[in-house]
């Protein structure tokens, strides 16, 4: 029973430590974002195209600001990203050039 108290203690320490650094903080910012163009770069890993992304991104208060993002997308996603497509974005309020783009759930067949 000894040995396992400091196994659990450990355990929530770091379950505690990831809860901390998932948690929504005001460092980022979860907004939306309107796809402009989409060009493929050439560059692929695994099943996965670079594309890079030019995006009109809304602020939560008001407002929009244009962002550009080159980012991996695995293969079965890519039709996702049409101009046009609403997707969604984050971003910190202090560094409006620097966003991330939430990839959706990859589609199973």
């Amino acid at each position: 029973m000894s040995s396992v108290l400091p196994l659990v203690f450990v355990s929530f320490l770091i379950a505690g430590s990831a809860a901390v650094l998932l948690a929504p903080t005001r460092a980022v910012v979860r907004s939306r974002g309107v796809v402009v163009a989409v060009r493929l770069t050439g560059a692929a890993r695994a099943d996965c195209r670079e594309v890079e992304l030019d995006v009109m991104v809304s602020r939560p208060e008001g407002g929009q600001f244009a962002a550009r993002e080159t980012t991996l997308i695995p293969e079965n996603s890519l039709g996702w990203f049409t101009p046009g497509r609403v997707i969604d974005m984050f971003y910190r309020p202090d560094d409006e050039s620097s966003v991330a783009v939430r990839i959706p759930p990859r589609r199973r067949g």
